[in-house]
C-alpha cells in the first residue's frame, strides 16, 4: 500500500451524509435533508460518522463500492491504488500521488424529493428553515477541503450518481471546477474514463453512459453501508420520472458467485447483522419482463437465508423495493418470501412507489405501473397490496408525487381519495414534490410554497404526512433497530418517538387552519430561495 504521505492514485469519496451508515440505521440518513441550521458540527460528526481506518471508510455507500469493484475489476487500477475515504480524513488518502478524485453524489444542491418533503415538513408544523440542507452542505465542503485545495492542480474531479443532473442542470459542475460529470452506470464506461483521465487524456465535461451488461457488473471489495447487496438492476415499467427506468428492463444477477460474494463481503468483513437485498422490485427477481417468476424469487430468498445463517442465527435478510402490482397478483409469492425475511414475527420496511392514485396520469406518465392490471384498477391493488404486505409482516413506506406535469385538481382529488382507503393500513405516506428527473428532465420544478397554498394540494400533503407521522411515531423502534450503539437506539428512538408525535399536532391543527383558509407559509430562508431558483 502507498505511503500515506505520497497519497492513492484514485480516491473516492462521497457527501458527508451519503458516506455514513448513520450508527448503523441507514434509515435514519433521513436527516441529512434538514437545514444545515439544525445539524451542528458536533453532531454531524457523530450521528454522521464514517467508521475508518487511516482515512480509508471500513464501509461505504453501496453506488461507492460498486465504483472501486469495478476498477480493480477491469485493471484501471489494483487494490492498493484506490481507497474509498472518509470525507472528514481526505488529508489522510490524498497526496502528490493522486490523479483522480470520484465524489459520488445522492443530493448535491438538496434539490430532491427528500429535501423537498423536509421542507413541507417544516413549514407545515411552523418551524424555521434557514440555510441549505445538510446533504447539501456536506457535499459542497469537499470542495473547501484543505487536502482538495492543496493538490487540486494534479488531481482530476469527476462527479457521478443519481443526481448528477442536479449540477448539470444548474451549471453548478462549472462553477465548482468539476472536471468530468459521470452520467448513468458505472461498469459501461466508467473504467475507461477513469483510464483516459489517468493518461492525462481530455473528456468531455459530461459522460452520458448507457446501461451496463450484467456480466460487467463486478462484486463489491469494500462492504456496503446497511448490508447492501444488488439483486437486480432496472424494472422496465417505464415510468417517465423516474431514474432506474432508464436502466431498461429488469436484469437479475446470480447468486452463486455474485450475490453470495457480496453477502460474505458484508458479514465476513463488515460485520453485518442485516443483509439488506436491494431490487427496483424485489419480487420480480428472475422475470424475463412484467410477469414474476416467483420460483426464482423464493429460490433466491431461500439460499439468501441459508447463507446468512451459516454465519450466526442473529443475521437477518430484508428487502426494500415493491411495487403494488406485483404484491397484490402473487400474494402467495409474499406469504413465502415473508417466511424468511420475516420470520418469527419479526418487522420490516418496505417501499412502495405508490405515485398517485389518477387513471390518467398512470397511462399517460407511468405506463407499466399498473400492470398486470388497468390504471383503473389500481387504487384498489395498492390497497390490497398494502394490506397483504402488512398481513406478512410488512410496514410500507408509500411515496406518492405531487405536481406531476400535466396533473390537474380532479387528480388531487383521486389521490385524496387513495389517502383516505389506505389510512387504516400500517403505512408511512409520504408526499414527494414533483422532481424532473428521468425522461422528464429540463421541464419544470414544483414551487414548494406554491403548492402548500393550494387548497387541495395544501391538503393533501397535511393529510399524508399527518397519517406518516402518526405511523412513523408507532414504528420508531423499527427506525432505529439496527444502530450499533446501545445507548444511541435509546437515545434517538425516544426522541424521534416525540418529535413524531409533535408533528402529528401541528398538521392536524394546520388542517384546521386550511380548512378556514388561515394556513400561512412562513417564507424560505435567502439561501435556499438561491439555490432552488437556479433552476426554475
Amino acid at each position: 500500500m502507498k505511503a500515506v504521505s505520497e497519497g492513492f492514485k484514485v480516491v473516492l469519496t462521497a457527501e458527508g451524509a451519503t458516506a455514513s451508515d448513520t450508527l448503523g440505521a441507514t434509515v435514519a440518513g433521513f436527516i441529512s435533508a434538514l437545514p444545515d441550521s439544525y445539524i451542528k458540527p458536533l453532531i454531524a460528526r457523530t450521528y454522521f460518522r464514517v467508521k475508518s481506518r487511516n482515512g480509508i471508510a471500513e464501509r461505504a455507500p453501496y453506488g461507492l463500492a460498486k465504483v472501486e469493484a469495478s476498477l480493480v475489476a477491469k485493471g484501471v487500477v489494483s487494490r492498493d491504488e484506490v481507497a474509498i475515504a472518509s470525507p472528514y480524513e481526505l488529508d489522510k488518502v490524498i497526496g502528490p500521488n493522486t490523479r483522480v478524485l470520484g465524489i459520488y453524489v445522492m443530493d448535491p444542491l438538496g434539490l430532491s424529493f427528500g429535501s423537498g418533503i423536509v421542507y413541507w415538513i417544516l413549514k407545515l408544523a411552523g418551524l424555521p428553515y434557514r440555510g441549505i440542507p445538510f446533504i447539501a452542505r456536506s457535499f459542497l465542503e469537499i470542495f473547501t477541503n484543505p487536502a482538495v485545495k492543496a493538490h487540486r492542480s494534479h488531481m482530476k474531479i469527476v462527479v457521478g450518481g443519481p443526481a448528477t443532473w442536479q449540477l448539470t442542470d444548474t451549471g453548478y459542475h462549472r462553477k465548482l471546477g468539476v472536471d468530468v460529470v459521470y452520467e448513468g452506470e458505472f461498469e459501461s464506461l466508467g473504467p475507461s474514463v477513469f483510464s483516459r483521465l489517468l493518461r492525462g487524456e481530455p473528456l468531455p465535461p459530461v459522460v452520458s453512459a448507457p446501461p451496463a451488461k450484467p456480466e460487467d457488473i463486478a462484486t463489491i471489495l469494500t462492504p456496503s453501508n446497511g448490508g447492501l447487496v444488488e439483486v437486480t438492476r432496472g424494472c422496465g415499467r417505464g415510468c417517465a420520472f423516474c431514474t432506474p427506468a432508464l436502466s431498461g428492463a429488469i436484469k437479475s444477477l446470480p447468486f452463486e458467485g455474485h450475490i453470495d460474494q457480496e453477502i460474505r463481503v458484508n458479514i465476513g468483513r463488515g460485520g453485518m447483522k442485516d443483509i439488506d437485498l436491494h431490487s427496483d422490485e424485489f419480487f420480480r427477481y428472475g422475470a424475463k419482463g412484467i410477469e414474476p417468476n416467483p420460483e426464482k424469487v423464493i429460490e433466491l430468498t431461500r439460499k439468501a437465508y441459508k447463507l446468512v445463517k451459516s454465519y450466526g442465527d442473529e443475521h437477518t435478510i430484508s428487502t426494500n423495493f415493491t411495487t403494488a402490482a406485483v404484491a397484490a397478483y402473487k400474494p402467495k409469492m409474499v406469504e413465502e418470501v415473508a417466511q424468511y425475511i420475516n420470520e418469527g414475527g419479526r418487522r420490516t420496511f418496505i417501499e412502495m412507489g405508490i405515485e398517485t392514485g389518477s387513471p390518467r396520469l398512470l397511462r399517460k406518465l407511468m405506463p407499466g405501473k399498473a400492470l398486470p392490471y388497468t390504471p383503473e384498477q389500481y387504487p384498489e391493488v395498492v390497497e390490497q397490496a398494502i394490506g397483504i404486505l402488512n398481513d406478512n409482516g410488512w410496514v410500507v413506506v408509500g411515496t406518492m408525487i405531487l405536481n406531476l406535469p400535466g396533473e390537474t385538481e380532479d387528480d388531487v382529488v383521486y389521490d385524496l381519495e387513495l389517502l383516505d382507503r389506505i389510512k387504516k393500513l400500517r403505512v408511512i405516506t409520504f408526499p414527494l414534490p414533483f422532481i424532473p428527473m428521468g425522461a422528464l428532465r429540463h421541464t419544470y420544478f414544483t414551487i414548494l410554497n406554491k403548492m402548500l397554498l393550494d387548497p387541495v394540494r395544501g391538503r393533501f400533503i397535511l393529510e399524508a404526512l399527518s397519517k406518516a407521522f402518526s405511523e412513523a411515531a408507532a414504528d420508531m423502534d423499527m427506525a432505529v433497530e439496527k444502530m450499533e450503539n446501545p445507548l444511541a437506539k435509546i437515545i434517538i428512538g425516544r426522541l424521534g418517538k416525540t418529535l413524531a408525535s409533535m408533528l402529528v399536532k401541528r398538521y392536524e391543527e394546520a388542517m384546521r387552519e386550511l380548512a378556514s383558509r388561515r394556513l400561512k407559509v412562513p417564507e424560505v430562508s435567502e439561501s435556499y430561495t438561491t439555490l432552488r431558483t437556479a433552476v426554475y
